[in-house]
């Protein structure tokens, strides 16, 4: 864990300050770190994720190709906002079922949000906010231009958590996006440039 954290860091920190090229390979680190801070965040609570994912991503250190994690940029004076979204069936026979579970948060500019299904299934295209919510798992095999065109608030976060349905209640909320800043990286940032 406390390897991953280090390697994160090391991604996450510059995507704070400044406009920068996003790897593949820091894609999946990203994605990786958010799958395990939302089990942590499942374990907290009441669990609904098996007990074998976590040690599932342990040892492969890759989470599995059904899960789904996104990133934006954020800003807001809440630096770590945090919505945990339980997914039910949409069947009505099958209402109370858990069919996944959806973790939204931030950490100081960047917001995540993970998708763990726990029954086979495809999820339905998910609006993307005019190209702000950028997925990293799994992989689209090209690097990421940071920061996306908008970013969002903890207003506009709570959109965010539920573009995945719950199939509980409708959600309806007008969202608005503020242009994300763009600053160039300089040398004193501590960043290759």
């Amino acid at each position: 864990m406390s390897a991953l954290e280090n390697d994160v860091s090391g991604v996450l920190r510059p995507m704070f300050l400044h406009t920068r090229m996003v790897s593949e390979i820091d894609q999946r680190r990203l994605a990786l770190w958010a799958v395990m801070k939302a089990i942590l965040f499942d374990v907290a609570g009441e669990p609904v994720v098996p007990h074998g994912f976590g040690q599932s991503l342990n040892i492969f250190r890759q989470p599995p190709p059904d899960v789904r994690v996104w990133i934006a940029a954020y800003h807001d004076p809440d630096p770590l906002p945090l919505i945990i979204r339980p997914i039910y069936a949409e069947s009505a026979e099958e209402a109370e079922r858990l069919s996944g579970w959806c973790v939204t948060f931030a950490v100081v500019r960047v917001a995540f949000q993970v998708f763990i299904p726990l029954i086979e299934g495809d999820l339905a295209p998910l609006p993307d906010f005019l190209g702000s919510v950028v997925q990293v798992w799994p992989p689209t095999g090209s690097d990421l231009d940071w920061p996306p065109p908008y970013q969002f608030d903890s207003a506009s976060l709570q959109a965010l958590a539920a573009r995945v349905n719950d199939n509980k209640e409708v959600v309806e909320m007008e969202v608005t996006l503020v242009e994300a800043v763009r600053r160039p990286a300089s040398r004193t940032d501590g960043d290759l440039v």
